[in-house]
């Protein structure tokens, strides 16, 4: 007879949900790590579920040590970011993540920053802050293009809206395939033509060995100097050196930036100065009941799991 299951939560914020959970699964042996210190107290029973959030508190380098406990059979990520459970050194358990969920949120957030350098928001906080009133003109939105570096949930959701808004929405992906979405998807082969052609690029892509520093200088040096960057995806994916020269010598016009090489983002970076930067603090998809739709589209996947069918949002390296 199999042995029964064991849930791991591994979520600094549980407790906002917890409730739901044990009524919905109320036979479920379960025990809640809140912190780093708890979850490495607990590395020696037989779990065979985990469940990892990644908060602000209990940060992706704590949860890592989850993809070698050998009694796992499944990890579910509480977030779309797994590059911190590959590369382990066995074949690891079954492995998903949320991805999609917060899609629609991430989208807007983009499509607001979009909008933000479009109309010169930049230059309207400067002038209120310092007092000044100077009239500006900013070209319409609809008629620009925009090229979006992956063709997943996230960059689908900002390429509907974009286009809602008269923009030309141009996908570039791994494996390109039509899309109603995108008005052309090219492969990644051709970015630098595509960079070469757009208003807007914006990065949507996860973090992978092919994707590591994707923007780069070639990339940016052939974008316009009146086009943006926008990267909501990881800060690795652009090379950040490059792209603070590109911002310094005006080679691009400006940038939209949620995630950054270093996070928090040091003192010492020059993004914080620069007056073409518009930055947030890796919270583009942060909404204020993140947490509860993350979880409760696991337990939809744990039901699924426990009848014995197939997982929803399988991920590999």
């Amino acid at each position: 007879m199999p042995e029964p299951e064991r849930l791991l939560v591994a979520h600094e914020n549980a407790d906002s949900w917890l409730a739901e959970f044990e009524a919905r699964f109320p036979g479920l042996d379960h025990h809640v790590a809140r912190t780093a210190e708890a979850l490495d107290a607990v590395r020696d029973l037989a779990f065979t579920i985990a469940y990892s959030c990644v908060t602000d508190g209990f940060p992706r380098t704590a949860h890592r040590e989850l993809r070698d406990w050998p009694s796992l059979a499944w990890i579910h990520v509480g977030g779309s970011g797994f590059d911190h459970f590959t590369g382990g050194s066995r074949a690891g358990p079954s492995l998903t993540n949320g991805a999609g969920v917060l899609a629609p949120y991430l989208a807007e957030t983009l499509l607001a920053a979009l909008m933000a350098l479009n109309r010169g928001f930049l230059r309207a906080v400067r002038d209120q802050q310092a007092g000044r009133w100077a009239p500006w003109t900013f070209p319409a939105l609809a008629g620009q293009r925009l090229a979006i570096v992956g063709t997943g949930a996230i960059g689908t959701c900002l390429a509907s809206r974009a286009k809602a808004l008269g923009l030309e929405v141009v996908g570039v992906a791994r494996r390109p395939t039509a899309h109603p979405a995108f008005d052309e998807v090219r492969p990644l082969d051709d970015l630098v033509a595509v960079a070469a052609s757009v208003d807007y690029l914006s990065a949507n892509v996860r973090l992978v060995p092919e994707t590591t520093q994707l923007i780069g200088a070639e990339v940016l040096g052939a974008m316009r100097p009146t086009a943006y960057l926008l990267n909501a995806s990881r800060g690795a994916v652009v090379d950040e050196a490059a792209l603070i020269e590109a911002l310094q010598n005006g080679a691009i016009a400006g940038a939209y930036l949620d995630v950054f090489a270093t996070e928090p983002l040091p003192p010492s970076s020059p993004l914080w100065a620069l007056p073409n930067v518009l930055m947030t603090p890796h919270t583009s998809d942060r909404v204020v009941d993140w947490e509860l739709r993350h979880a409760r589209f696991f337990m939809d996947n744990l039901a699924r799991w426990l009848e014995g069918e197939p997982l929803c949002n399988i991920v590999t390296d």
